[in-house]
């Protein structure tokens, strides 16, 4: 059977467990995803491949954390009864306990392996957070969870104008808050234009937001749009109207 692990771009949920348990064919469908992973992270793009491996590790260690609980619950034989104690001694059948262990040896080999590529990421992450830089346009009103984002990078000679909003949702039993973009426009700024000139406009036709607070976010290089650009401003302004 020839394998095409070049395809393998990515990871089911239970990709550990799933189908063909042998630790040289996970070790490759592992290695290369994250090959896949780090070459989006050559290329400055880090979503989703960031949250995605954040996830597949965290799976990695609560399976490492909870192989007690699965060495306990493995189907096993009845090896004696201990009548002093009034207790049924059990036995691991072979096959199961064969097969915890080429599980065991799969995940001690994929959380380090996880951990160079996470690292990585994370470098990116903290790189692209400090190339950004976020301003306020014009005065900045009490209500910030509606408004306008522009983005300006690079030598772009376009402004990527949207609507924000900030909405709450549950998860995991917790209130937590995020942010939506919805596109406006695309704007070419003249010489003379101004980012205060283009808030009035946006006022001037939209005007669900008489008063809105706006920002701009820059930065010298050019980012990669939707995989990158558009996810780190919204945590920006997450941030930033947090601290206001």
């Amino acid at each position: 059977m020839v394998l095409n692990f070049s395809s393998m771009t990515q990871l089911k949920k239970d990709w550990i467990t799933d189908g063909l348990i042998d630790f040289e064919y996970k070790k490759y469908v592992l290695l290369a995803y994250l090959k896949h992973v780090e070459q989006n992270f050559d290329k400055t793009r880090l979503f989703p491949f960031l949250t995605e491996l954040i996830e597949h590790y965290k799976d990695a260690k609560m399976l490492k954390d909870k192989k007690k609980t699965i060495r306990s619950e493995m189907p096993k034989e009845i090896s004696r009864l201990d009548l002093s104690k009034l207790e049924i001694i059990y036995k691991e059948l072979d096959e199961e306990k064969d097969l915890l262990k080429d599980i065991e040896e799969i995940v001690d080999y994929a959380i380090p392996t996880m951990e160079r590529t996470l690292g990585k990421g994370k470098e990116l992450h903290e790189w692209v957070e400090s190339e950004l830089k976020i301003d306020p346009i014009g005065i900045i009103p009490m209500y910030k969870d509606e408004g306008y984002v522009m983005l300006e990078v690079g030598d772009s000679k376009l402004t990527s104008v949207f609507q924000y909003q900030v909405k709450k949702f549950i998860m995991f039993n917790e209130q937590m808050r995020g942010v939506y973009f919805k596109f406006i426009d695309n704007i070419a700024r003249g010489v003379g234009d101004t980012f205060e000139q283009i808030k009035l406009r946006l006022i001037k036709t939209y005007k669900t937001l008489p008063n809105p607070a706006t920002f701009l976010i820059h930065g010298g290089l050019p980012l990669p749009l939707e995989e990158t650009l558009i996810p780190m401003s919204k945590k920006l302004v997450l941030k930033t109207i947090h601290q206001l």
